[in-house]
């Protein structure tokens, strides 16, 4: 299956001192948009073509408004100064675009990328802040060899007084790399076009619950190939949700079987 979008999405700038450095995060950035209308601009380097290292808060206030939208727009930034240019920057647009710019401190590349995924499943701008401020979390858990406790936010256990009102099915994870990079982009994004509240428990490993709509709760459940995943829907589209969730997995995620 695959998600249309016919609205706006929050549009993300990388900001670096390097224009090499920030094409190839860019690049690396939008293998993880499935769909949709996403863009990923770059405001790097200055001086000829941009070739020499450094910042230039002008550029970066228009390369802000180049791709404004009314969802807002990301800036994550490279090293410090990056990060000086960027708030100068900030100055130098109207106060009316500025209230929908959020600065992002989260790490260069892994909150590129993260914030890439959840933007192109339709999350607002505060929830693609949080994903990439988030975006450590799973290398963190692999450093450790160890798994972490679910974070906090993840452990949203929905309640019902009425068991009618939530529906549960279990999937078995037959693509070769499981819930991870664009399968996983792709079930965050399914999960994300559906008025309900979807919640993931990796039965396998006896992970979660994460919410199905964030990209870094459902990459740290861990699913791999042969797991199988509990995935609880409640609200007005459940039912719709978790048909379309099925689909995806037993179409393979849209992958050639191994």
């Amino acid at each position: 299956m695959d998600v249309g979008w016919d609205w706006e999405m929050v549009n993300l700038l990388l900001v670096s001192h390097s224009k090499n450095l920030a094409e190839s995060v860019a690049d690396l950035a939008k293998q993880m948009i499935v769909s949709g209308a996403v863009k990923i601009s770059i405001a790097a380097g200055i001086g000829e073509d941009h070739q020499e290292i450094g910042t230039n808060a002008v550029e970066i206030a228009e390369a802000i408004q180049d791709i404004y939208t009314n969802e807002g727009v990301l800036v994550l930034m490279d090293l410090g100064s990056a990060v000086l240019s960027a708030q100068l920057a900030l100055d130098l647009i109207p106060p009316d675009v500025c209230q929908k710019v959020r600065i992002c401190p989260a790490p260069f590349i892994e909150g590129a990328i993260v914030a890439a995924a959840q933007a192109s499943s339709g999350s607002n701008l505060e929830t693609v802040y949080r994903e990439a401020m988030d975006a450590l979390k799973p290398k963190y858990v692999q450093v450790r060899e160890k798994i972490a406790d679910a974070p906090e936010e993840f452990e949203k256990i929905m309640i019902s007084s009425d068991d009618e009102e939530k529906k549960e099915i279990i999937l078995t994870i037959q693509n070769v790399h499981g819930l991870h990079a664009r399968p996983a982009v792709k079930f965050v994004q399914t999960a994300a076009s559906f008025d309900a509240e979807i919640m993931v428990n990796n039965v396998t490993t006896n992970k979660g619950p994460a919410s199905a709509k964030s990209l870094i709760a459902i990459t740290m459940l861990g699913v791999m190939k042969g797991h199988q995943i509990q995935v609880t829907a409640m609200g007005q589209q459940r039912e719709e949700a978790l048909k379309a969730l099925s689909d995806l997995v037993e179409d393979n995620f849209g992958e050639a079987p191994e």
